[in-house]
């Protein structure tokens, strides 16, 4: 139903991988401080989370845009019929 499925996957998930491993670099360069403090952790927590949503959101908005259109009018109109 989807599109370029695994492409879609591939490129989403290396993406949240940088992530990940950006938020382990901060963390560590962050130990090495005196501003290794809950504040400071919280932020690159918030920060980190932000940017995975943002991922999260566009591939939702891909996924749609990828979806075969024939399905989604069918599964639509079966979804109307039975509340009239």
């Amino acid at each position: 139903m989807i599109q370029d499925k695994k492409e879609l996957v591939n490129e989403k998930s290396n993406r949240l991988s940088q992530i990940l491993a950006d938020y382990v670099e901060d963390m560590e360069r962050l130990g090495e401080t005196d501003e290794f403090t809950i504040d400071n952790i919280e932020k690159l927590w918030v920060g980190v989370d932000e940017r995975a949503n943002e991922i999260i959101r566009e591939t939702s908005s891909e996924i749609i845009e990828k979806m075969d259109e024939r399905k989604i009018i069918k599964a639509k109109k079966k979804s109307t019929e039975t509340k009239e």
